[in-house]
């Protein structure tokens, strides 16, 4: 026995002891407002000190501002009163990566980078900083997980008129852009935005045109909690939003889960005439959208040209005043399941769009079980009824058309 044990623990220092010249193990950097501890008194002096694979704890303060990870898998963990603030004078650091300008609090790109339990505070600082964002990861994935993102707008509802008289619209609290042939996970979980102007979360999948049938971008959006600005006249909000485009195959196009999410408040009044939408997806792959609660909105989920999508076990609240028009789902696209789903206090329950002129039709759809709770319509199918959609997706060219020019 004695002998068996020494060979054991000859075998245990060989592999941790012998083999240790080999091995790298990555540091621990600190941030820390005045510099205490050795500490960094930036995030952005960390970062660039940071070798890839260092974690970064960012302690209790207040740091007024724009961080850029470029190229360096990191952690970045806030410790509770850490707070990253948009200057108020933020530069564009995004237009040359995707040709469009935006001016992000914190921006990663050409990386694996994870954030976690850090406030971006946009501050309300969009009139001086226009197409404000507050997390944006650019040919880049990781986990964004339990960080609160608020203010990233004008503090009241905004749409800004360009010089054509078009609206622009601007003030995105995450925002997570593939347009790379290089595959990237991306995990959004547990984290709450409030206080946006335009959309709550946004992931965008963008095919390589030198290799359009290869899938670029997994999207796991769990867990978090938008909520929007409530009634308004002025700009139709969104609260997540999945599209994937320019693949030469559906079944290449962005695929993962949008799962146990919170969505409140997405609703315009009066003579406004888009509406405010709880989930929007565009060409999706087999994405599964379950058990989210949405409620206060104009439309719950318009789900666009879906491929095997399954929307699943969700609520549906329609909103809490009279609006023209109140929607759960909105479908279009083939082999999709619509099941056990709750619909309440709606117009109109599940709109099956036929031959719709902007979205075509649903075809080979399968519903079960779904419940109709004061909806005065429960299902209807035909066209023209997604107008006001689609008006509201023409409207954001930059977020629904090709980021190459």
């Amino acid at each position: 026995m004695t002998i068996k044990r020494l060979a054991m623990l000859a075998l245990v220092l060989i592999s941790t002891v012998g083999l240790g010249n080999s091995v790298a193990y990555a540091a621990s950097l600190c941030v820390q407002p005045s510099g205490a501890g050795r500490c960094f008194t930036s995030i952005q002096g960390a970062v660039d000190a940071a070798n890839t694979g260092d974690r970064i704890i960012i302690r209790a303060g207040k740091y007024i501002e724009q961080v850029t990870i470029n190229g360096k898998d990191l952690e970045l963990v806030g410790r509770p009163g850490a707070v990253l603030q948009a200057p108020a004078d933020m530069q564009d650091t995004q237009s040359p990566i995707t040709g469009f300008e935006a001016r992000p609090i914190l921006l990663v790109t050409q990386a694996e980078v994870n954030v976690r339990d850090l406030t971006i505070d946009g501050a309300n600082s969009a009139e001086n900083n226009p197409f404000l964002e507050g997390i944006a990861y650019i040919n880049a994935g990781g986990v964004i997980r339990g960080n609160v993102v608020r203010n990233i707008g004008f503090g009241e509802p905004r749409l800004p008129i360009d010089a054509n008289g078009e609206g622009v619209y601007q003030g995105d609290g995450i925002v997570v852009v593939n347009f790379s042939s290089t595959p990237r996970i991306i995990t959004i979980v547990e984290n709450r935005i409030i206080n946006y102007n335009n959309n709550g979360i946004i992931v965008d999948a963008e095919a390589d045109p030198n290799n359009p049938l290869v899938p670029n971008l997994t999207a796991q959006v769990l867990d978090n909690t938008v909520v929007a600005l409530g009634p308004n006249e002025i700009i139709d909000q969104w609260g997540i939003f999945i599209g994937g485009f320019g693949f030469a195959d559906p079944t290449s196009s962005i695929t993962g889960t949008v799962r146990g999410n919170r969505i409140h408040d997405l609703m315009t009044v009066g003579s406004y005439p888009l509406p405010g939408v709880g989930i929007v997806t565009f060409n999706p792959y087999n994405l599964e959208i379950t058990d989210n609660t949405i409620d206060n909105v104009n439309v719950g989920i318009a789900a666009n040209q879906a491929f095997g999508a399954q929307i699943t076990d969700n609520q549906f609240s329609g909103p809490s005043q009279d609006v023209a028009v109140s929607t759960g789902i909105f479908l279009s696209g083939t082999d999709s399941v619509v099941s056990e789903n709750r619909f309440k206090k709606l117009e109109l329950g599940l709109l099956l769009m036929i031959e719709d002129p902007e979205f075509g039709s649903a075809l080979n759809t399968s519903l079960d079980d779904n419940r109709f709770d004061n909806v005065t319509v429960d299902v209807m199918t035909g066209p023209g009824a997604s107008t006001a959609v689609a008006a509201a997706a023409k409207a954001r060219p930059t977020r629904i058309k090709s980021l190459r020019r």
